[in-house]
């Protein structure tokens, strides 16, 4: 019992050792951290709707290129067949 209540006073003198400037800097470390996070989100985002445009031109492309095929391959006009 007597070692956890040393582990307590050291856990508290440590707390209290931390000067103004220290918990100012960790507060704007911390804000600077989630900025940067924020940033990195949204940039993800980004990343991720030109991805799914892309993906969608890709779709596009082979849906009409198949129908065009279909259509090629079921045309029994002689005046459009090569």
């Amino acid at each position: 019992m007597r070692i956890i209540a040393a582990f307590a006073a050291l856990a508290a003198l440590g707390l209290a050792a931390c000067s103004q400037a220290e918990v100012d800097q960790a507060g704007a470390d911390a804000d600077a951290a989630a900025a940067e996070a924020g940033q990195t989100l949204e940039n993800a985002g980004a990343a991720v709707g030109e991805a799914a445009h892309e993906t969608g031109e890709a779709v596009e492309g082979a849906v009409n290129d198949a129908a065009n095929a279909t259509a090629a391959a079921t045309d029994d006009n002689p005046a459009t067949t090569p």
